[in-house]
């Protein structure tokens, strides 16, 4: 469950205060698919952001999973980020030397778990995405929708409970859009928490529900 209650974010931009985001309220349950929409500048990024807990809010409270973020160290934000969230961003964000089984398995690494459990895990998530003839491979030997759904395994290896993705298919073409989404969607019905941010209207209709934002703010 995540709570959003009064959150409030300013940026300073030059001499001027710039306000991303305004007494915001957002409740999404478990399991949630929800499209988030709006204009640039909408505040949709400065929010995906908070939920990620890769920025802080100004005020107000987010609880996720009944623990307050916002009293947090950096610490245990690191942590609570890399247990409980997983991220899917537009460019990927894959290392370029690393294989497509290498960049999977670096959460892994990082997080000291014992080589065979990793390797087996990686593997099966690697399948699961259909990968497996393109394991070894590195970036710059995948197409597109191969890149993204590398992503989307790295995303998941740690098994979280939240996926903010963020214009996950907008370097994709339609067919390789398509496929992403519907891994993204599998995902959720195994009872992942899916929030996108995403232009394309044809994405948010396939979603739960749809929020959209202007101004900082949500309208609808």
């Amino acid at each position: 469950m995540i709570e959003l209650n009064g959150i409030e974010r300013t940026f300073q931009v030059g001499d001027q205060p710039v306000q991303a985001l305004r007494d915001l309220d957002l409740v999404l349950p478990d399991g949630d698919y929800v499209a988030v929409m709006g204009p640039s500048g909408s505040g949709k990024s400065t929010l995906l952001n908070i939920l990620g807990l890769l920025d802080r809010p100004d005020a107000g409270s987010y609880r996720l999973d009944g623990t307050e973020t916002t009293t947090l160290s950096e610490e245990q934000r690191a942590r609570l980020r890399r247990e409980r969230i997983g991220f899917v961003f537009q460019a990927f964000h894959l290392i370029p030397r690393l294989t497509a089984f290498e960049n999977v398995e670096l959460p892994l690494v990082l997080a000291g778990m014992a080589p065979r459990e990793r390797r087996a895990r990686v593997a099966a998530l690697i399948e699961a995405v259909g990968l497996t003839s393109r394991a070894r491979h590195r970036p710059d030997q995948l197409s597109g929708g191969q890149r993204q759904r590398t992503a989307i395994a790295r995303a998941t290896v740690m098994e979280p409970r939240l996926i903010l993705a963020d214009e996950p298919t907008g370097n994709l073409d339609r067919a390789s859009g398509e496929d992403v989404i519907s891994t993204l969607e599998g995902l959720n019905r195994k009872g992942l928490t899916l929030v996108i941010v995403t232009h394309d209207p044809a994405i948010a209709e396939r979603a739960g529900r749809q929020i959209r934002m202007d101004d900082g703010a949500v309208v609808n």
